[in-house]
């Protein structure tokens, strides 16, 4: 059976990321951005990739609690850990969903 699934080259990913930086660079962050929904349903990893069961299980994030977590990485208070990758992607879910790229 031939795998079909795509690979992602980590260089591809970084150069979006980068994209995506160099474009929230261009906001006035002067007000921030405000997390006026802090609380969020969180699937469990393995009922999130699995589209032909409805999730059984949901836990609850928050958006301040992962912000706060990151922010311990990014003053040196810890090493980082794949983990960060699920907090940031919560907080950029929050950020695409109330459109500040056109709050420019």
């Amino acid at each position: 059976m031939e795998n079909n699934n795509p690979v992602l080259k980590v260089s591809d990913i970084k150069n979006l990321i980068r994209h995506l930086s160099d474009e929230l660079n261009k906001l006035d962050d002067a007000d921030g951005v405000e997390l006026h929904d802090d609380l969020y349903w969180n699937i469990l990893d393995n009922e999130l990739y699995n589209p032909y069961h409805e999730p059984a299980k949901l836990t609850i994030g928050s958006l301040t609690e992962d912000w706060e977590f990151l922010q311990k990485f990014r003053s040196g208070g810890r090493e980082m850990i794949d983990y960060d990758l699920y907090k940031l992607a919560s907080i950029l879910k929050f950020l695409g969903k109330n459109n500040i790229m056109k709050k420019k």
